[in-house]
């Protein structure tokens, strides 16, 4: 890994090109189950501002970039942050037909330690702070001088390489750089931008309420069509026709209800 940074990092001054860190996230969606998810989250580092999203953003943009077309799939929440403050756009998606908006500050305070490892050749240095209603252990390194890390962490002298709460619930490491190319543009992230609705955590927080309560009522309501012999496919992978949404409201309830473990475990939604 060291020599693919060393690449990326060593033919430019800090920020002056476009630089894309690759994380491999394991995580629990649901506290009470031993269940382990598996996804890799994208850290863009431009000159503009600053990008976390799912690989499956950059899958789409690809496939569009060679054919013009979108393949429809899982939609995923994601992030982006200009380099001029420190706000954090949040583009929620809860499992409805929109996207939401949520404009807030991310500030850790870390306590940097004087505990060093050494991995892949990296110098790595332990910060703990406390954020989101968990405690964090963070690993950055000063040979990355990029104060970011996944998600919202950032603050430290270096790119955190390592990151995972005190209970194991997530864990987030970079397995991957490389440079962005010049040409490379967002597409899928702007589509949702675009439509995006503003809300505040409290609004977003009665979305979800309401979409526990009424899982399909977008399909149910006409706010998302269904056309005559078309099924919908949700996130998890079932496939459902428009008369087969009732009987199905109860397994999606229990499914939201599983999703009780999100990174800030102080925002989490208590359903009924």
């Amino acid at each position: 890994m060291k020599s693919l940074l060393f690449i990326l990092l060593g033919t430019v001054t800090f920020f002056s090109q476009n630089n894309r860190f690759i994380y491999e996230v394991k995580y629990k969606k649901d506290s009470t189950s031993k269940e382990i998810t598996r996804e890799n989250y994208y850290l863009d580092v431009t000159k503009e501002d600053v990008a976390y999203y799912n690989r499956l953003n950059y899958i789409n943009d690809s496939i569009f970039s060679a054919t013009g077309q979108y393949i429809p799939g899982r939609l995923t929440s994601f992030l982006i942050k200009k380099n001029n403050n420190n706000i954090y756009q949040n583009y929620e998606y809860i499992g409805d037909a929109n996207y939401y908006k949520l404009s807030e500050e991310s500030k850790q305070h870390w306590n940097i330690t004087d505990s060093i490892k050494v991995s892949n050749n990296f110098r790595l240095q332990k910060a703990i702070a406390q954020f989101g209603g968990r405690n964090w252990i963070a690993w950055f390194t000063k040979d990355i001088p990029m104060p970011y890390g996944p998600y919202k962490f950032n603050g430290l002298p270096g790119l955190i390489m390592e990151l995972y709460d005190t209970k194991k619930d997530y864990y987030f490491h970079v397995i991957k750089s490389e440079k962005i190319s010049e040409d490379y543009k967002r597409n899928s992230l702007n589509a949702s931008i675009s439509r995006a609705i503003p809300v505040t955590q409290k609004e977003l927080n009665k979305l979800k309420l309401d979409l526990y309560s009424n899982p399909f009522k977008y399909a149910l309501n006409g706010t998302l069509t269904i056309p005559e012999g078309k099924k919908l496919l949700l996130d998890d992978g079932t496939v459902l026709s428009k008369e087969q949404l009732k009987p199905a409201e109860a397994n999606e309830r229990k499914k939201l209800k599983s999703f009780n473990n999100p990174i800030e475990l102080d925002k989490a939604v208590k359903y009924p």
